[in-house]
């Protein structure tokens, strides 16, 4: 054998390294001749330790690793807290929100009566002494069809807004609300200036009315109740006259001008606010809908009459929604007290530390409730019981008899102080959750980053400043890995050699003595 001497450069070396390692010679090989030899290497593990000792490495370390213990336990907890969202988002849900109750009315025909969260047990005498009305007017002449005479030529302008009355058909001025809505008639039919009219979103509604006698007229409504909605229609008569009663000009209705003279249309119905009383208190709208009786309760009118009102808030639901907020309170603070005593010390981890104490605080300050007096949990039979040892979840327990009471004597409030909460617990379950800034979030790709960099150094045995235990055991032993050439075993060495010189690890006096001849005048192999 021939001792070589090396005087290249460190990139230099690498590369004589590798050749050598890999059986490459840069004169006769291909770049794809180089792969196999080097999969090989890699697939055996002798650069970077054996598959089957890396296993066994990884599994031993992953029962003890810190970092992976803390990931496993933030896992648990998101886990833990997206099934307790999920039935606090039950209680809470708009669809099955409690505190809703039941109404009954006494004469359906008058009014018909419904309830959203915030009613209570109440009774509501409701008096209708006048339906909220829109304005119609209809033609003055009649016609023997809607479809063939033709009315007139010209344009409509429609306005809506509010007159100024002095009796039910006077006015002294037109207020307008929007803009006039402008529509040309060409030899316009009853029936085609209707379409027209309802084409146009003028704000009226076009209707051919039979009357008694079997004639046809156009009737015209305001598309609103109410007595400040009206409307005026002013016509361009193609025949020249634009208030006269013959042609388009018949159907101008102008309540601020004279009857038969530009006011052609005949008022039928005047427009009008709803009144009525509840409970002995005058109320007036523009709109039949909709009527507030009071919270959480209100009334469509039908008709004029009396009709008495009864509210009844479901204390079976309200009852089954606290058990549901106390069982998932208990639930989730059951499974993290666990899952931390068992895993992680409170004391270690803040974000561990701080999750039930939090929950904790939600479970015991005081909400703001509205006018109601309620604003604690214990008001309403949901008492906290702090947990044995500090740092640990507490729990909920109801008292029927306590919520009855407080349902007996508010029930609006209570069931508003249990939706509150329970939001306001997803709230901060949230917080801890969200993708993007939740705190267990953030807090798990920190540790998921911290690992990665660590694992990039660490396929080693957990010696400092020494080689992948493989590469040393071949070099000590190189009668053991007769599958290498000695061209290898050679390239082997002086990768070592150039690991030492490119990386800040100490070469340990084994590896050295047994791999590699030092002299102070250089550095050589054995080929």
């Amino acid at each position: 054998m021939r001792a070589m001497r090396y005087t290249q450069t460190r990139c230099g070396l690498r590369v004589l390294a590798m050749n050598a390692l890999s059986g490459y010679n840069p004169s006769v090989s291909s770049f794809d001749s180089l792969l196999p030899n080097l999969s090989s290497l890699l697939s055996s593990g002798l650069l970077l330790g054996s598959s089957s000792a890396a296993s066994q490495a990884s599994a031993s370390s992953s029962k003890t690793d810190p970092i992976q213990i803390e990931l496993s336990t933030l896992g648990q907890l998101m886990s833990i807290l997206g099934t307790f969202q999920s039935s606090l988002q039950q209680i809470y849900a708009p669809s099955i929100r409690f505190g809703g109750g039941t109404a009954s009315s006494s004469n359906p025909a008058v009014a018909s009566v419904s309830t959203s969260s915030g009613a209570q047990n109440a009774s509501y005498l409701l008096n209708v002494s006048q339906l909220a009305q829109a304005q119609s007017a209809t033609t003055s002449f009649s016609l023997s069809d809607s479809g063939s005479t033709v009315v007139g030529s010209g344009s409509l302008t429609i306005s809506t807004g509010s007159y100024a009355y002095t009796s039910s058909t006077s006015a002294t001025s037109f207020t307008a609300s929007g803009s006039p809505v402008t529509i040309s008639i060409s030899n316009g039919t009853l029936s085609s200036i209707a379409s027209s009219i309802n084409g146009a979103g003028a704000g009226v509604v076009a209707n051919v009315v039979q009357n008694a006698s079997g004639g046809y007229q156009l009737q015209i409504s305001q598309a609103s109740t109410g007595a400040s909605n009206n409307f005026k229609i002013t016509v361009s008569d193609n025949d020249g006259n634009n208030t006269d009663q013959s042609g388009l000009s018949r159907l101008a209705f102008d309540q601020t001008q004279a009857v038969g003279s530009g006011q052609n249309l005949t008022q039928t119905q005047a427009a009008l606010n709803a009144s009525y009383t509840v409970n002995g208190a005058s109320g007036s709208s523009a709109s039949n809908a909709g009527i507030q009786l009071g919270s959480g309760v209100s009334a469509n009118l039908l008709a004029t009459g009396s009709s008495n009102i009864t509210v009844n808030v479901d204390f079976g639901q309200l009852n089954t929604s606290a058990q549901s907020l106390a069982s998932a309170f208990n639930t989730a603070l059951g499974a993290i007290n666990s899952l931390l005593g068992n895993q992680v010390l409170p004391s270690q981890d803040p974000i561990a530390r701080q999750l039930p104490q939090m929950l904790n605080q939600q479970a015991q300050k005081s909400y703001s409730n509205g006018s109601s007096l309620l604003t604690t949990l214990s008001q309403v039979g949901l008492n906290y019981q702090s947990p044995a040892q500090y740092g640990l979840g507490g729990t909920l327990n109801l008292n029927v008899a306590s919520l009855q009471a407080a349902y007996n004597s508010d029930s609006s409030g209570t069931a508003n102080l249990l939706y509150t909460v329970a939001q306001s617990l997803n709230a901060l379950a949230n917080s801890y959750t969200t993708q993007g800034n939740g705190t267990l979030v953030n807090e798990t790709r920190a540790l998921q980053a911290q690992q990665r960099t660590r694992q990039l150094v660490t396929n080693t045995r957990p010696t400092p400043n020494t080689f992948p235990y493989n590469l040393q055991n071949l070099l000590s032993y190189p009668s053991s890995n007769s599958l290498l050439s000695s061209q290898q075993i050679s390239g082997l060495a002086m990768y070592a050699l150039v690991y030492s010189i490119g990386a800040p690890y100490a070469l340990n006096s084994l590896l050295v003595g047994q791999g590699l001849g030092l002299s102070s005048s250089g550095f050589s192999a054995i080929a």
